[in-house]
């Protein structure tokens, strides 16, 4: 990254014009086409010299030591300048090729000076390199759990939200606690088991990238309450692919999680203020929720709700503990009954057909339910609408 000689009001070596002459006007015999972006001279005029832009990105390479590469200065040359006299210089371009306009105020021929060590325009190539994100992934697990993966071209950065994992890469172990993460470089074989009672909730991204150091592999990273609140988003991106700028935004933020562990800035636990385990369950739950509701007549049983979502029953019972304070059968038993008012107000059907519709075994075991929760009998209720 180079400085702009607009950005230096005067230097010992140039000053910078604030009023330039329009290039338009200035003679075409006067300007220079460099097509060159290095160089082993310099040129030094007795008298002073104007430098102005004129099309595409001109590099100054000033000095007043032409063989002392580490006094030379480099700045984007745009506007006019005014070259102190005695000075070296040379232009280079940045851009497949530029021209400046370069005015001696006398006429003055330029003396050439040849150094031994060439000098060229240093372009800013990125290090690390994302190629492609494949998957983003937030899954729920809960013990015994273990799975192998062989023979993966691709990285993998997983990271547990919650509980704990272990990572056997090359017959070493790795645990995974919360906040914490670790980068699987491919080709690398390694199995992950959950033994710990209760539920661990962990994000998995795939991803193909060049210029990771191989130091970071094999290490468990502490993330940081900002790199949690970038997964986040990450996460939150990843169910909106339909956004203009989706695949912008993951791939940026993916990036700077990667540069942070690669930079050692992640090694800091911090509790993070908002969690992807809450957004993900919060979703989840409402997801759940949402379903009972549009089929509660045809799915009214756990088990349909455990097949349809792919969860254990020991997750559906803390989500409904936490966000409804109440276990999943209950939920799905006062969803029915509410159902059953509706549809002994609005519909037509007889009380048995209502209890069949709704997955009752019988009208008695129906009646009873009904009772229980609104102190009534279906009958009675069903009158109490005639009157």
């Amino acid at each position: 990254m180079y400085t702009k000689t607009t950005a230096m009001a005067t230097t010992n070596l140039f000053e910078q014009l604030t009023v330039s002459q329009d290039v338009r006007q200035k003679p075409r015999n006067r300007m220079m086409t460099i097509q060159k972006n290095y160089s082993d001279t310099f040129f030094q005029f007795k008298k002073p010299v104007t430098l102005t832009a004129n099309s595409g990105i001109a590099l100054l390479v000033i000095t007043d030591d032409p063989y002392n590469p580490e006094s030379y200065q480099e700045y984007i040359l745009q506007g006019s300048i005014t070259l102190a006299i005695n000075v070296y210089f040379n232009t280079l371009t940045v851009t497949k090729q530029c021209s400046i306009f370069l005015e001696p105020q006398q006429v003055d021929d330029p003396i050439l000076i040849s150094v031994p060590k060439r000098f060229k325009v240093k372009y800013s190539d990125a290090v690390v390199q994302v190629n492609q994100i494949f998957s983003v992934l937030y899954q729920v697990k809960t013990a015994p759990f273990v799975t192998q993966f062989q023979d993966r071209d691709y990285f993998e950065l997983i990271i547990v939200d919650q509980g704990e994992m272990n990572h056997r890469v090359n017959g070493k172990d790795f645990m995974l606690g919360q906040h914490e993460c670790m980068v699987l470089f491919p080709n690398q074989n390694f199995t992950q088991e959950i033994k710990t009672d209760g539920v661990t909730t962990y994000l998995t991204i795939m991803f193909d990238a060049t210029g990771l150091d191989e130091v970071m592999s094999n290490r468990v990273y502490h993330l940081s309450n900002k790199h949690a609140n970038l997964i986040e988003k990450i996460v939150k991106l990843s169910t909106q692919p339909n956004s203009r700028y989706y695949s912008d935004e993951i791939y940026l933020n993916f990036k700077n999680i990667l540069l942070s562990l690669i930079q050692g800035q992640a090694d800091n636990i911090e509790e993070a203020t908002t969690s992807m385990r809450e957004n993900y369950e919060n979703e989840l739950f409402q997801a759940i929720v949402d379903y009972l509701h549009q089929n509660v007549e045809e799915q009214n049983q756990v088990n349909d709700l455990v097949d349809h979502f792919a969860l254990s029953r020991s997750t559906l019972q803390m989500l409904f503990k936490k966000y409804a304070n109440t276990s999943p059968k209950a939920y799905i038993n006062q969803l029915r009954l509410k159902r059953s008012k509706i549809l002994i107000r609005d519909s037509k059907m007889s009380l048995s057909e209502i209890a069949n519709e709704l997955g009752y075994g019988s009208i008695q075991y129906f009646s009873r339910a009904f009772s229980r929760e609104f102190g009534m009998s279906p009958s009675s209720y069903a009158k109490s609408l005639v009157k």
